[in-house]
Order: C-alpha cells, then structure tokens, then sequence
C-alpha cells in the first residue's frame, strides 16, 4: 500500500464480471468468535519510517475484533503515546493484517465486502504482495484505497506498482472511481480479476480500469506473472494525520473476504474487434472498438474553423483526425477506430492547425481528473480506457468540468443559475430589440458574389445570419432582425454561387483596435453592440472591413441648422454660416423682432418721443400713445418759469398795478 501522489484517473467503464466458471478457493466469513490465525497474522508496531510512507499510527493486535460476523478494524488515539521505532510516540492505533505463509495464489478473482470509513486522515486499504521481498520490482497490486477527508468518503482507488531493483526506480498506474454518496456510508465489493498478463479492477461488479504489460514502459518488467501472492487488510492514518474533525475512535468493517480461480481462457471475444482472442472463452473487457470523441467549445471564446483529435497515436499531428460541427452546436465530433493500441488511448484538442491546443495544466493543479497523463506543470493530456464496448467522449475544451447550456442572463424569466454559457433560450417579458444594419459595398459585389449578410454571436455563427438587401442598386446593403438582449457581436460576409452559398465566402470584421472592434482583448476585431429590452438600433452605415463609409466624398456644411447646409455634403468643411438667431438666413427679423442699428431685437411697443410726457426709453416700435403737456407748462401741469397761472392757464408774466381802482392800474 504504497502512497500515491500523483495522478488518479476517473473512468466511466461500465462492464461488470459475467458469470465465469469461478472455483472458489479460500475464504473467510469473519463468522468465528475471534481472528483466524490459521488463516491471518498481525503485523506489529510501525515499520520503518511508518511503514515506508512517513504513516502516524502504531499496529497492535488489540484494534481487531469480530463482531455479528464482520471484521472490525478501529483506529483509536492514544493519549499517552506508544512507543515506536527509535522510541518516537505514536499518538494513534489500528491494526494490519495478512495471509503471509498462510495462505497465497497467484491469478483468479479477488474480492472483499467491506464498508470503509469518513475522516480526515484515515487510509483504508486492501491489497496484495508476492512472497518475494523486493519492492518496488516484485511488484504491488492495490484493490481498494481510500484517503479520509472532511466531507463524504466518496472517491475509490487501486493501483499496480512495478519497477527496477529494490527501492529503486518505480512507476504504477492508478484510476479513482467517485459516488455522490460516502463509500462509508454501506458495504461495496472491492474486488480484482488477476490473469496472465492481464488485472482488472472492479467495485460492485463493475470494471473501472485494466492494465496489461503494454500499459507500461518497456523498461520495467511485468512482476504480476511471478511468484505466489498474499492478502492484506489495514486502516493507516496518513502522514498528514487527522484534524480537529477527525472523529476516534473509527472503523471499517469487512463482511468477507474471498479468492476464486477458473480455467477459463479470457481474452476478447468480439471477432469484429482488431485483438480478437479465438481462445477466449471469458471476455476480459479489452475488445477495441469504435472510439466517439465530443467536445464541446461553448465555455470558449474560440471559433475554430477545423478541430482536431492529436496524441502519440498520430505522432500528435493537428490535422490528421478531424472533427466537425455540422449543426454549428459548438460541439465538435468525429468517430475513430484505431489499430495496433492498447487499453489506454492518450490524447487532447487542436484547432487550427496548431493555431491553438488544449491546456489543461491548470486543471489538475486544481483537483481536476481529466488529464491524467501530466507533470502538473508542462503538460496534461487526456485518457481514454477501452473496455471492449464502443468509448464515447463527452469532453469541454481546455477545462475538466462541465459546460452547461442555459439562460445566463439574470434579467430574464428563465435565469438558469447553473448555466455556465447561453445558449440564446433566454425569454423577457418585453419587446425583443430590433437592430438595423447599413453596409455600403462601394460598387457591385465581386463577380460570383450575389448576397451579403450578417453572421453573429446569437445564433452560433452559423452562415446566413441576417440577410441584408440592395433594393435600390446604390451599393448599400441594409437589413433589420430581432435580436437578444445583451452583449451580441458581428461580422459581414458576403456570399454567393463562388463558395456554393455557405454563408461565410468573404468576411469583413472591424480592424483589430479600431473604435468599432468592439471586443479589444480577443484578436478577430468583431463588431458589436450591446442591447435591452425594447430596444430600437439603427446601425451607422459602415463601409465593408472597415470603421468607416464608402460614399464618395462631398465637402460642404453638414449641419442642418446652418443657412448654408448642404444635404450632398458627407465631409464637414467648416463652412457652415448661421444668421442672428432672431433674423433668416436672407437677414429679415423673424417675427415679434424689429431692426435696431443693424440688429434684430425683440419689439417693445410704446412712446417713442423723447419730447412726450410719457417717452419709453425702452421702446422701438412707437404705438401712438404719447402724450403732451401745455406748452407754458410742464408735463405735471407747473408752470415754466416766466410764466404765470391766470384762469387755469399759463400766461407770460407782466408786472405792473394790477389793482383796478388805482389811479395807474395796468
């Protein structure tokens, strides 16, 4: 059981173990009252260097029982500490035990019925050694692994560990299965079936993975044809150990424990597959067939035009096997068969011609389990294991986890939380936006070309997204559609009898970084817009590939307010004149308005006599009002000076005796 740092692979396998002519050979039930040690051994303490993996527990005999005919392992803490190897304490307990010279075999089928354990820390394991001491050349054959954690237990591993020499280089494979549920939570059936140069892994009768000596390279030797093999069952607590939610004392359990052996022949059956075994009488589930690969570009900014399948079994060529896209789904597919390949079939994305490759690094330094063939640093491809059935792929480009289709926009009534990218179903209670195109052409369309048209992101760039007309014949394509709400972005393309009307014959995009690339951080300069519910957009007319209009150009005004405007011009030639605003363009005061001193201002009726009494200074146009005093008076009725009041009006004054009786009067 040694640990296992790398990579575990998932795999969807699905074949269970048919009926065979299984011999049954030994067994134990648990059904005795204590450990069988006719049948089983302890082993004791801590090995060296905690069994070889750094492992934090001490193994004594006391943490078995057997109880209502099961196995019990217990892991327990100890407070006070046992003593270990250089009498380092060991603050935690279990127990090992194996067949060793008890009892051993070599090929048949191996199972055992056993509930494991949640727990940050615990490392449940059912295994096999070969007599032979020499680790890691005389091999190593893990049936079930299990690693603890805060959450459910839900993930199962096996393994096969070869290599040269004792302690020396090494290599394995592994695989991981995973539930939605805890393998704790009730009893699986863990189990091998071992054959000359075959081993396969089962869990509940189904096969998850299988090796034979192709799976590894030529430099290391096939240990799993040698020697006489015994069982082991133990509970370790990892050298990263337990946290403050690991719960002791803890346990697994183990119902039974049985070895098989048959004189079946296995092998493939399929006479249509390319390993054909005429001998077999036992399909071993290594039958090639039909390889369907899928892959789903949706979770990208990608818009490839071809993509590829690529690994070493075309000596990684990005244009050797093909995929298409025929509905424009964003999902790309293709079906290979593949002759002289083994079980495992290493592969990953292209496009392009090398123009772009998955990169899945990221991934698997995350958790993820789709590209097992990695250094977590350089490279990450993927894996396919064939079981014999036809493999189907269903693969997102450049992740590992899924790409769900949906309405990703919140606003609308069927907001998909989970949809990861929209697949335009999205629904609003408003009026959808209607969005009008203007492309000016600047001539006729090359010859073969009769159609122009607009492919967008709200219908998968598919070809023929929006066609455009030129009713008038005066080279300016224009055409009007409903669109969804949101971010929505475009290219022209014009079509016709040259390219067999595809929809995409010459395609005319923003310049990359001019004011119209709407999309600055991608590298195809699309157009583009961004729109809501109820909008109404009339596109600017834009010249083909280009920010700018074809029309041939006219200086002149452009503004329509100016009195020179002129309705031809396209170019603004600072000549724009504009009148007094309360005159015309001829200079006549607009109504309400009167000249002054060259001006229009606003009339003001009233006296304009500056002699009348009652003058207006602020007046300019006279209404006929003014009044006038007497002319020996002023206008408040006071006589001029020299002047007198005689019988209510000013006469000149005249001295002399005014007296009538006097002698002079005057």
């Amino acid at each position: 059981m040694r640990l296992i740092f790398s990579f575990l692979v998932c795999s969807l396998i699905t074949i269970h173990i048919n009926a065979q002519n299984w011999e049954l050979i030994w067994s134990d039930e648990f059904d005795l009252d204590n450990l069988n040690t006719d049948y089983w051994s302890h082993e004791i303490g801590t090995g060296n260097w905690g069994w070889g993996n750094g492992e934090l527990q001490y193994y004594q005999s006391d943490n078995v029982t057997l109880l209502d005919g099961k196995l019990i392992i217990e892991a327990r803490e100890e407070p006070q500490g046992i003593p270990g190897q250089w009498d380092v304490p060991y603050y935690y307990s279990s127990s090992r035990i194996n067949t060793r010279n008890k009892f051993d075999f070599k090929y048949g089928k191996v199972e055992a019925k056993i509930k494991t354990v949640d727990g940050q820390g615990f490392w449940p394991a059912f295994w096999l050694l070969p007599n032979g001491a020499c680790w890691p050349e005389d091999g190593e054959i893990d049936i079930m692994e299990q690693w603890g954690n805060d959450g459910p237990t839900n993930q199962t591993t096996g393994a096969a560990h070869l290599g040269n020499g004792c302690q020396g280089s090494s290599t394995y494979q592994s695989w991981s299965s995973s539930i939605s549920e805890s393998y704790a939570d009730d009893f699986h059936i863990y189990s091998i079936i071992w054959y000359e140069n075959y081993i396969g892994w089962y869990v509940d009768g189904d096969l998850k993975h299988f090796i034979t000596p192709e799976s590894f390279s030529s430099e290391f030797e096939w240990p799993f044809n040698q020697d006489s093999w015994y069982l082991i069952l133990n509970l370790a607590i990892t050298n990263s150990g337990p946290n403050n939610n690991t719960i002791f004392p803890s346990n697994i359990q183990v119902d039974y424990v049985r070895v098989y052996q048959t004189s079946d022949v296995m092998g493939c059956t399929n006479p249509s597959s390319t390993n054909y075994n005429a001998l077999a009488t036992f399909d071993d589930g290594s039958c090639i067939e039909l390889i369907n690969f899928n892959v789903d570009f949706n979770c990208t900014d990608i818009n490839p035009e071809t993509v590829y399948i690529t690994g070493p079994f075309n000596d990684w060529c990005c244009g050797c096997h093909p995929l298409s896209d025929l509905d424009g789904n964003g999902i790309w597919s293709g079906t290979y068969s593949f002759d002289n390949i083994n079980e495992q079939f290493e592969y990953k994305y292209c496009y392009d011609n090398w123009a772009g490759q998955e990169n899945l690094i990221d991934d698997m330094q995350n958790g993820g389990t789709c590209a097992p063939i990695t250094d977590y640093t350089s490279y990450a491809n993927r894996l396919i294991f064939l079981t014999g059935n036809d493999v189907t792929t269903n693969d997102v480009y450049g992740q590992c986890s899924e790409c769900l289709s949906g309405c990703t926009d919140s606003n609308a009534l069927n907001y998909d939380v989970y949809a990861t990218y929209d697949n335009g179903s999205c629904e609003y209670n408003c009026i959808p936006p209607l969005v009008s195109f203007s492309v000016n052409m600047d001539g006729p369309l090359p010859e073969g070309y009769s159609n122009v048209v607009i492919n967008g992101s709200w219908n998968n760039w598919q070809g023929w997204g929006i066609t455009l007309n030129d009713n008038d014949n005066d080279f300016i394509w224009e055409g009007s559609a409903e669109l969804p709400i949101g971010t929505n972005e475009y290219v022209v393309a014009y079509t016709g009898q040259v390219d067999s009307w595809l929809g995409w014959g010459v395609v005319g995009s923003a310049p990359i970084g001019s004011p119209c690339d709407y999309f600055p951080s991608d590298t195809y300069g699309n157009y583009g817009f961004n729109l809501a519910c109820g909008d109404t957009v009339q596109l600017p007319t834009i010249c083909f590939s280009s920010c700018e209009n074809c029309y041939q150009t006219i200086n002149g005004c452009t503004n329509i307010l100016a009195c020179n405007y002129n309705s031809s011009a396209n170019v603004d030639d600072n000549s724009c004149t504009y009148a007094d605003n309360n005159a015309d363009c001829d200079g006549n005061c607009l109504t309400g308005f009167t000249s002054v001193n060259g001006s229009c201002v606003a009339i003001v009726n009233g006296c304009t006599d500056a002699t009348a009494c009652n003058h207006n200074s602020s007046a300019n146009v006279d209404d006929n009002s003014c009044t006038y005093a007497d002319n020996n008076a002023d206008c408040d009725g006071n006589c001029l000076t020299g002047f007198t009041s005689v019988n209510g009006s000013c006469v000149a004054i005249v001295n002399g005796c005014t007296d009538a009786t006097a002698c002079n009067h005057n």
